[in-house]
């Protein structure tokens, strides 16, 4: 009993600061988590966002009243769970970290606020500066969590280790006490150990899958296109899952067939498989129901269909439907030995892997839709009065050359009340078409406004580019034979940047060359040197 006693008083402290310090583990782990779902919210609102930016323009937005409610929704849960999560840090000593979130989270608020005239389908008058502002905060906001989750891994690592240290020189001093005592304090030590083992190994792989996930995802931020985002995957899969062969399939933008985008050659063992053959996401059964599927055989009767007969022998799978922008249109094909199915922690790893990849490349594609729709005018897909201005610039600051065509299309007013607006929508499609394959892939082709085109040729001659136009126009006439859209003609005037100092200027020399093709009975392309006016 003395034994005992002496056994439990030299134990119980150490075991009471390793009991203290797995609660503080607990406590970090409340406040990480927290941490993560704010960040998931963040994500969450922006792929939400860009599509409504991309609607942006000097008018009323008039924006879904169901869109605003959702975006109402994710912008009340972000302050909801950054209040939680500062309130979870200053409760765990955590202070810098919260007053950094909650300094950045306030910035983010204030930033939608700004947008809130848009919201409220009031026209919003400084776009740029809004949506600039908006993007700026939630960078900011993305970047401060991104650093408290990753100073909170680090202080549960340390913590854990201290635990470890602190139960083990519990058992240590078990051990010294007599063999009666010893016998007792070794039985319950081995449980607690077994149980602290386990967890132990548990916040291990807990700790390696969250440091794989912020690598990854810090990896994919700086991606810029599709095609970096799937070499970073193929990367990681290499990583996180080297035993495994891998292919990702995306469909394309009609959802009727599947094209891959990456490939792992071989497994561990260098053994490379026939890849899947499944054609599009309505023939595949892991994109049909919408999330992951495990065959530990393509001999077994239920085995998905396409895993069966394949010219590399039978083979186990994990199959991951992956959602972009909403819709489930790809699928992460993971193959392994027959008999040996991928383990619980492979699918996680391919899981986390194609989510944080499918948010960047859904993020990918709604910025390049946000690009093309400010950069082009949305009826003939030309590029519209703001991008030619810059384009202009820049030959201005290179010192590039050019000639400039003005023209619109004759008697348009007139085809619109003789067939109707549509026709004349019809024309000005047909005209654009036809307007871009004439022209060099390095010529610019603008709708300058109505039924009005610029047409800028760089280190072009006026004399050739009256030649391109004379074709353009030949072009267009076989083109109307068909008779779907009512005949039309256009007119052109064509100045030279030699001819005036700024573009404005060179603009006016080419429109006033259009007013004599005009009085002289249109469908004609007149130089600046010719014009009578």
């Amino acid at each position: 009993m003395i034994a005992i006693a002496l056994t439990t008083t030299l134990s119980v402290r150490p075991l009471l600061y390793g009991r203290s310090e797995v609660n503080q583990v607990q406590r970090d782990d409340v406040a990480l988590q927290q941490v993560l779902d704010l960040r998931a919210t963040l994500a969450d609102w922006q792929l939400f966002m860009e599509p409504q930016i991309a609607k942006l323009g000097p008018g009323p937005a008039a924006l879904d009243p169901t869109e605003i409610a959702k975006g109402a929704q994710l912008a009340q849960l972000e302050t909801d769970q950054a209040l939680t999560a500062t309130n979870t840090l200053r409760a765990v000593g955590r202070l810098a970290g919260a007053r950094d979130i909650a300094s950045a989270t306030t910035s983010f608020a204030n930033s939608l606020t700004a947008l809130g005239p848009l919201l409220a389908g009031r026209p919003l008058t400084v776009i740029d500066a809004a949506v600039n502002a908006e993007r700026a905060a939630f960078v900011r906001a993305r970047t401060v969590t991104a650093t408290e989750a990753t100073a909170l891994r680090n202080a549960r690592t340390a913590d854990a280790g201290h635990v470890i240290h602190d139960l083990n020189r519990g058992r240590t001093t078990v051990l010294a006490a007599d063999i009666v005592a010893a016998l007792l304090a070794v039985g319950a030590a081995a449980v607690l150990g077994q149980r602290l083992r386990r967890r132990e190994q548990a916040g291990r792989e807990a700790s390696s899958r969250r440091h794989y996930e912020a690598t990854l995802q810090q990896a994919l931020e700086m991606s810029k296109t599709e095609t970096d985002s799937y070499a970073i995957m193929t990367r990681a899969l290499h990583e996180s899952v080297p035993h495994l062969q891998v292919e990702m399939l995306v469909a394309d933008s009609s959802r009727a067939h599947f094209h891959q985008t990456l490939r792992t050659t071989t497994d561990a063992a260098g053994q490379e498989r026939t890849g899947c053959g499944v054609p599009s996401p309505a023939d595949c059964p892991a994109t049909q129901r919408g999330h992951t599927l495990l065959f530990p055989s393509s001999r077994a009767l239920n085995a998905c269909p396409y895993l069966v007969g394949r010219a590399s022998g039978d083979l186990s799978a994990a199959c991951v439907a992956i959602s972009i922008t909403g819709q489930t249109s790809g699928v992460v094909h993971a193959t392994g030995p027959d008999g040996i199915p991928p383990t619980e922690s492979d699918v996680t790893y391919l899981e986390l892997t194609s989510r944080h990849a499918s948010e960047r490349i859904a993020m990918l594609r709604a910025f390049a839709k946000s690009e093309v729709q400010a950069r082009t005018d949305p009826l003939t897909g030309l590029w519209n009065r703001r991008s030619l201005e810059n384009r202009i610039n820049d030959l201005q600051r290179e010192g590039t050359p050019y000639a400039l065509a003005y023209g619109d299309l004759d008697h348009f007013k007139l085809l619109n009340d003789t067939y109707g607006h549509e026709a004349g929508d019809q024309a000005l499609r047909l005209f654009s078409r036809v307007l871009r394959e004439a022209v060099r892939p390095t010529d610019v082709t603008a709708r300058y406004g109505g039924e009005e085109f610029v047409v800028v040729l760089p280190d072009c001659e006026v004399e050739i580019a009256t030649k391109i136009l004379e074709r353009l126009r030949e072009r267009l006439v076989l083109t109307l034979a068909s008779g779907r859209t009512p005949a039309f003609t256009v007119s052109f005037g064509v100045a030279s940047s030699l001819d005036a100092d700024s573009f404005e200027e060179i603009v006016a020399i080419a429109d006033r060359a259009l007013l004599t093709a005009k009085t002289n009975g249109r469908n004609r392309t007149v130089l600046a040197s010719d014009s009578t006016l």
